[in-house]
């Protein structure tokens, strides 16, 4: 037979029971696109196959999860596949694990368009055109009894020549796409788009429709496949995600104002502004649709950082980029303004006659010697510490029952636990606790322990080079530096100085006794 070229679509993983994350708080106004963000950008996948004209669209998995969206979740589906089903454009779904046919609802009745692969064999079905087989299309859906396509069916009578399409829900070994029998693996099962192999076989993870928070900052959506009458392969990226998701880095240099670095974040703003706007324009859509989340990340000297991490400022530059590029369309909005904490003090901070010089000498012993206890119980309030007892006890039962098996006598620790459970905590709790508990955990073999002790020593390390770099800022006035202190009168300074001293004493002393007892 006569070789034809075609073009379809391919998408998977739309996940339309799980919600944008990653955001602590928004304006109201933005409650709407943000919870329409996974519906939303999963229709554009249909719009873009009815805009496109395409022979068919395959769906590798994942769609969503019919006990977790309830019925609305799966009328969407069925819609969208009506869409579909008027144009004349037949669907190719090859499930995964939320959406296989062994736990969608039976309840509802599938258009006559789509064809689910069924679960425990691959099964051979065609794209037909006019009546004769254009494409084949192997496919099996996952599920529980799911198998892994490792070869393609004999080929049917008089379809030898067919360009052969295979359709699954997760990654194949590198053996089974060496083979060039399958020309094109429509894949998916995980949230980013990746190419697995381009030789002899296209292989193609589809991912997501949507970006759903800052660790997906590429382009999401799907992808246009087109295939020429010698079988050769094109494809082209389609977004469709209604969010997107950047984290932006500037250098600020301690001479650095304020006003300059707001400038340079309008800069930066006003590109990711444009190119947005000539995006929705390339593919006819309105700009009022979508969202450019940014984050950002500043890497400061001297003043500047404490000036942006412990002053004000990083706060007035988010407000003023707020009002400026958040309330016009294309909306680029500004979550948050950060300073890096940097890795390493200038040497000669350390090596100062002065209260701050003592301090960050202790600092650095506490960061090279990580057997030391850092207990900062003392420094909290008394709903923390009762937080931090609360999870050793929990740590502490879940340790005996792991040691005498679940007969183990916990009582009296349940009972403890009991009373701490029913306490009434403030919001900021979890937040200080971690602060309580920066000494690592005695370890033992168990993997959850392990993590937990890495977890705590990285937490370790990241307290201390803040406590560092906080002290820089509270203590610089001994050393002539200016910064955020000049606001401060001399008597705050005096009296906050003697404090800290105090505590620097008594720091001091203990240092001096593990020194002499080693």
């Amino acid at each position: 037979m006569t070789p034809q070229g075609f073009r379809f679509i391919h998408a998977s993983d739309f996940r339309l029971e799980e919600p944008v994350d990653g955001l602590a708080s928004l304006p109201e106004r933005y409650d709407e696109a943000i919870l329409d963000a996974p519906r939303r950008s999963a229709e554009r996948v249909f719009d873009a196959a009815l805009k496109e004209k395409v022979d068919f669209v395959v769906l590798s998995g994942n769609l969503l999860s019919a006990r977790d969206t309830g019925p609305q979740g799966v009328l969407f589906l069925i819609e969208q596949f009506e869409r579909l089903n008027a144009a004349k454009i037949p669907v190719y779904w090859a499930a995964g694990l939320s959406d296989s046919p062994d736990v969608f609802p039976s309840a509802f009745r599938l258009p006559a368009n789509v064809h689910v692969f069924p679960v425990g064999v691959v099964e051979e079905t065609f794209y037909m055109r006019d009546g004769s087989p254009v494409a084949r299309l192997l496919g099996t859906s996952r599920g529980k009894a799911g198998v892994v396509p490792r070869y393609a069916p004999t080929a049917t009578e008089n379809a030898d020549d067919l360009y052969t399409i295979g359709v699954y829900c997760g990654r194949l070994s590198a053996e089974i796409l060496k083979t060039d029998a399958t020309r094109y693996w429509a894949l998916g099962g995980e949230r980013e788009r990746t190419t697995l192999s381009r030789s002899p076989s296209l292989a193609v993870i589809a991912g997501s429709p949507v970006a759903r928070n800052f660790g997906e900052t590429g382009e999401y959506g799907a992808t246009l496949v087109e295939v020429s009458e010698t079988g050769r392969a094109q494809t082209t990226p389609i977004r469709t995600s209604t969010l997107r998701w950047s984290v932006e880095t500037l250098s600020i240099t301690e001479d650095q104002t304020e006003e300059e670095t707001l400038a340079a974040a309008r800069s930066r703003l006003k590109a990711l502004q444009d190119k947005e706007t000539t995006d929705a324009a390339l593919v006819g859509r309105a700009i009022e649709e979508n969202i450019w989340f940014v984050a950002w990340r500043a890497d400061a000297e001297g003043a500047a950082l404490t000036a942006l991490r412990y002053g004000a400022s990083a706060q007035t530059i988010l407000r003023d980029l707020r009002s400026d590029f958040g309330k016009t369309a294309p909306v680029v909005y500004s979550v948050d303004f950060e300073a890096n904490l940097p890795e390493r003090l200038a040497e000669d901070y350390y090596e100062r006659q002065t209260i701050l010089g003592d301090y960050l000498r202790m600092i650095r012993y506490y960061e090279e010697n990580e057997e030391q206890r850092l207990n900062t119980d003392a420094f909290m309030p008394e709903s923390a510490r009762a937080w931090a007892e609360r999870e050793r006890l929990r740590r502490a039962i879940a340790k005996r029952r792991r040691e005498d098996g679940e007969s183990a006598d916990v009582s009296e620790l349940a009972a403890r636990l009991k009373t701490l459970d029913e306490r009434d905590y403030p919001a900021e709790t979890s937040a200080l606790y971690a602060l309580t508990s920066l000494d690592v955990a005695e370890g033992d073999d168990d993997k959850a322990d392990a993590r937990d002790e890495a977890e705590k020593l990285a937490e370790r390390r990241r307290a201390l080079r803040e406590a560092a770099a906080l002290g820089v800022d509270l203590l610089s006035e001994t050393d002539g530096a200016t910064g955020l202190l000049e606001g401060l009168s001399t008597k705050s300074l005096t009296k906050k100085n003697r404090v800290i001293s105090a505590e620097l004493r008594n720091f001091q002393k203990n240092l001096d006794e593990k020194e002499i007892g080693s």
